[in-house]
């Protein structure tokens, strides 16, 4: 939602009068390219906003104790 480097969550208020944006304020120690340039990420947006409402998935695992994250190769022509 910020777009910078926070873990972010956003929940509704009781009665639906408000949002709530809960926010670190410590940075992370792990840094990964954007989920667009991996392919698997970005052809799950594709299909997503095609007609099968289905959240992407990256072709790598993202969680406590990840591994560093395959730097893409992607391309523009």
């Amino acid at each position: 939602m910020l777009g910078d480097w926070r873990e972010e969550v956003v929940w509704r208020a009781s009665g639906n009068t408000a949002l709530r944006i809960y926010s670190t304020p410590i940075e992370t120690t792990t840094k990964i390219t954007t989920l667009l340039h991996d392919p698997m990420y970005r052809t799950g947006l594709a299909w997503q906003n095609t007609a099968y409402n289905q959240p992407p998935h990256t072709s790598f695992f993202i969680g406590n104790n990840m591994p560093t994250a395959p730097r893409p190769t992607v391309y523009t022509p």
